[in-house]
């Protein structure tokens, strides 16, 4: 498995990590250059924006911003001869005739970029809107007809969990829709805290980790402090070794 860390725009946190990890991954954010990223010769993965920057591929009305968005996304991804772009599907709230599932199956279609992964997210975005490709089943529908790929969040998986049940076998059901891409960090279920450090998650992480297959390619998306980010890349380390992955 390959294990990589995740940044907003730090060139400082990435030479930090350079000869720790395998690859890097880039939340693209309009407002940051990332010219530097030339720098460095580790793979990396995009992450596009969501609907924290206002972005909503459900949404018809938003397709100008949405499309600026990604479109960013996609030449960053080019600035780093990036082969990923994790995007959200979007979300619907209820009563508005602008939202959609056929809105971002139609925009994703639109772009009809190959680089492009939909990753899964929690169900409830709030008492009136309900994320897109919150479960299995739903995701597997969204990702064909996009033709696309998954980024399996597991810890957006568990969030639909009103408690933690030591049961992980939900998770077969994503890795059989064959995720190119992982996303893990610490959580504690009950606090409603996600990607916290792992050394303070309530997570079976070696449990979690045995599901995935071993060429698998994992991001930590934990806390910013560098060197609890190097902690949690040691934890992670340890467990695949323990695996034997």
């Amino acid at each position: 498995m390959k294990v990589g860390v995740k940044t907003f725009n730090s060139e400082e946190f990435l030479k930090h990590f350079e000869d720790k990890v395998d690859f890097f991954e880039i939340m693209a954010v309009q407002t940051n250059d990332y010219s530097f990223l030339k720098n460095f010769s580790l793979p990396m993965v995009i992450h596009a924006e969501h609907q924290q920057f206002g972005v909503n591929p459900a949404d018809s009305s938003k397709k100008e911003l949405n499309l600026r968005s990604i479109n960013f996304a996609r030449k960053v991804a080019n600035i780093a001869n990036a082969k990923k772009i994790i995007v959200h599907p979007g979300m619907i709230e209820k009563g508005n005739k602008n939202h959609s599932i056929k809105n971002a199956i139609d925009f994703f279609n639109e772009i009809n970029d190959d680089r492009i992964l939909i990753e899964n997210i929690p169900k409830k975005q709030g008492s009136d809107k309900i994320s897109l490709c919150s479960n299995p089943r739903e995701t597997k529908k969204f990702i064909k007809k996009t033709n696309t790929k998954l980024c399996f969040d597991v810890n957006h998986a568990l969030k639909n969990f009103k408690k933690l049940s030591g049961n992980y076998n939900f998770i077969k059901k994503y890795i059989q829709l064959n995720p190119a891409h992982y996303h893990i960090g610490g959580q504690r279920i009950l606090e409603k805290k996600e990607h916290i450090c792992l050394e303070d998650s309530e997570l079976d992480l070696k449990k979690i980790l045995s599901f995935y297959p071993n060429d698998a390619e994992i991001t930590l998306e934990t806390e910013t402090d560098t060197a609890k980010v190097e902690k949690d890349v040691e934890i992670i380390r340890n467990a695949l070794k323990e695996l034997g992955k």
